[in-house]
């Protein structure tokens, strides 16, 4: 009986911290479906950023999303991210419907610009290209999605693989670099 309350506590504070994040972020983080965010989770919008939600959302404990600068972050419906994952968002990034990404996943649509003066590193801005992914996918654990990629629907991605190129419907792909395993 009491695993029962906690789990149904839990809830609550998950429904209220939504809440309160569309509360304090307003206009910029559109969700309108009753959703839940767990425990610990950074939810970051820029002033001029914005975070868009067509359906209900799962954000496990520990989940990062942002949306820097002008960054746009749209979510699908029936979308849940799980523990120690992130997605930032400089320019654009698109997720479809029925997605679930996995534990300590990335997906980032941009990369650090670097430039050498006096013999040191100085970050002078991201390079920065969209990434759109389609519905129906499953993102394993550990994985990267770096900037400029497109995933099809109906797909799986392998754990720990890195996906640095487009992706078709309809496969399996899995290795470092992604690469297809086997067709749906």
């Amino acid at each position: 009986m009491r695993l029962q309350y906690n789990s149904y506590r839990n809830k609550l504070s998950a429904v209220a911290r939504y809440y309160l994040a569309r509360i304090y972020y307003g206009k910029r983080f559109a969700c309108y479906r009753l959703s839940m965010i767990g425990k610990n989770c950074g939810v970051h919008i820029s002033k001029k950023g914005q975070i868009t939600c067509t359906g209900r959302i799962i954000l496990n404990d520990h989940v990062m999303l942002q949306a820097q600068g002008t960054g746009c972050l749209r979510l699908g419906e029936f979308f849940v991210i799980n523990r120690y994952s992130r997605i930032v968002a400089h320019e654009r990034i698109e997720i479809g419907n029925r997605v679930t990404i996995g534990q300590m996943d990335s997906i980032l649509d941009h990369d650090n610009h670097y430039n050498l003066e006096n013999e040191q590193l100085q970050l002078s801005g991201y390079d920065t290209a969209p990434i759109r992914i389609g519905n129906n996918v499953w993102i394993a654990d550990k994985v990267t999605i770096l900037r400029g990629v497109t995933v099809g629907n109906n797909v799986v991605i392998a754990a720990n693989a890195v996906v640095n190129k487009d992706i078709p419907d309809g496969v399996i792909v899995g290795g470092v670099p992604a690469r297809i395993l086997k067709k749906l």
